[in-house]
C-alpha cells in the first residue's frame, strides 16, 4: 500500500523516517528517535517522533502482509524485505516474551496486592464485628439516654409553657412600656419644642447682648483713645513739670548744702559756747564755794565780835545787819 507522504517542518519526509527505521531494524536494533536521527543525520526529535510513532503503528500490518505473502509463495512484491521481516519477527518475539514476563510480574504483584487486601479485609471484618458489638452496647446505653432525653424534653416542654406564660406577661408589660414610652416621647417632643422656642428667644437675647456689647466696646475703645491722648498730654506735662521740679530740687539741694554748712558752723560754735558755759559754771561754782567759805568765816568773826561787844538794850544795828547778811546768803544758796 502506498503511504501518504507527509513533509516535516524542516524538510524531513515521512518516507525517509520510515526508511531509516527499517535500516535500524535490519541492523538488529530497536528503532528509537535518536537512532533514526543518527541514521538520517538531521531532523529534530519533535519532527521525527510523530513519524516514528506512525511507523510503529503500521509495523504489525506490514509484518502480517509480509507473512501472508511468504506463506502463499506469492511472487508479487512484498512491502518489506525478507531480512527486515525476519528482524521484525525476532523483535516481535522478544516483545511478546517481554510482555508475557511483564504480565507474569504484574500478575504476581496483583496476587500479592490481593493477598494484602484480603488480609486487610479480614482485619476490617474483625474490626467491624468489634464495632458491631460496641454499637450494640452503645444502643442499650442510647436507649437509656433516649429515655432520659424524653424526660428532659417533657421537662423542657413544661419550662416552655412557663416561658410562654412569662412571655405573655412580658408582652403585656412591653405594651404598657410602649404606651408609656409614647407618652414620654410626646412629652419629650413638647419639651423639645419649648426648649427650641426658648433657644430662639435666647438667640435673640444673645444677639441683643452682643450688639450692646459691641456698642459698649466701641464706646470703651473711644474712651481708651481719649485716655491715651490725655495720658500723652499728661506725660508731656509731667515731663515739663519734672524738669522744673528737677531745677527747683537742684536749687533746694544747693540751699540745703549751704544751710548744712551754716548748721555745721553753728554746731561748732555751739560746742565752743557749751565748753565756755561749762567752764563758767565750774568757775562760778568754785567762786560760790569760796564765797560761802568766806561768809562762814565772816559769820564766825562777827559772832565772835558780837560776843565780845557789850550788850545794848535797844535794838542793835549790827545784829540787824548780820541777820540781813544771813538772809542774803540763804537766798544766794537757793538761787544756786
Amino acid at each position: 500500500m502506498q503511504s501518504k507522504i507527509v513533509r516535516g517542518p524542516r524538510g524531513v519526509q515521512m518516507e525517509e523516517v520510515w526508511a531509516a527505521a527499517d535500516t535500524v531494524l535490519r541492523l538488529g536494533e530497536r528503532p528509537t528517535i535518536e537512532r533514526v536521527r543518527q541514521q538520517l543525520g538531521r531532523g529534530s526529535p519533535n519532527t521525527v517522533g510523530p513519524m516514528l510513532d506512525g511507523w510503529y503503528g503500521s509495523l504489525a500490518k506490514r509484518l502480517q502482509s509480509s507473512v501472508d505473502a511468504v506463506e502463499q509463495d506469492d511472487v508479487a512484491e512484498v512491502p518489506l524485505p525478507a531480512p527486515v521481516v525476519r528482524a521484525a519477527k525476532a523483535i516481535w518475539g522478544r516483545a511478546l516474551q517481554h510482555a508475557e514476563e511483564r504480565a507474569t510480574a504484574q500478575f504476581s504483584e496483583v496476587r500479592k496486592e490481593l493477598s494484602v487486601q484480603a488480609e486487610t479485609l479480614r482485619q476490617a471484618q474483625d474490626v467491624l464485628a468489634q464495632e458491631t458489638q460496641r454499637l450494640a452496647d452503645r444502643s442499650e446505653a442510647y436507649d437509656l439516654a433516649m429515655q432520659a432525653r424524653d424526660a428532659q424534653i417533657a421537662e423542657m416542654g413544661r419550662l416552655v409553657q412557663e416561658l410562654q406564660q412569662q412571655l405573655a406577661g412580658s408582652q403585656e408589660m412591653l405594651a404598657a412600656s410602649r404606651a408609656e414610652s409614647k407618652q414620654l416621647r410626646l412629652a419629650a417632643d413638647a419639651e423639645r419644642r419649648r426648649q427650641e422656642a426658648k433657644e430662639v428667644e435666647h438667640r435673640g437675647e444673645r444677639t441683643r447682648l452682643e450688639e450692646r456689647a459691641q456698642a459698649q466696646e466701641r464706646r470703651l475703645n473711644a474712651e481708651v483713645d481719649r485716655a491715651r491722648q490725655e495720658s500723652k498730654r499728661l506725660a508731656l506735662k509731667l515731663e515739663g513739670d519734672t524738669r522744673e521740679f528737677a531745677k527747683s530740687l537742684s536749687a533746694s539741694l544747693e540751699k540745703v548744702r549751704e544751710l548744712e554748712a551754716r548748721v555745721g558752723a553753728l554746731q561748732a560754735e555751739k560746742a565752743g559756747l557749751v565748753e565756755d558755759l561749762k567752764a563758767s559754771k565750774d568757775e562760778t561754782k568754785h567762786l560760790r564755794a569760796q564765797l560761802e567759805q568766806r561768809s562762814t568765816e565772816m559769820f564766825a568773826v562777827l559772832s565772835e565780835l558780837r560776843d565780845r561787844l557789850p550788850t545794848i538794850p535797844t535794838s542793835d544795828p549790827t545784829q540787824s545787819t548780820v541777820k540781813t547778811r544771813k538772809a542774803r546768803a540763804k537766798a544766794s544758796n537757793r538761787s544756786n
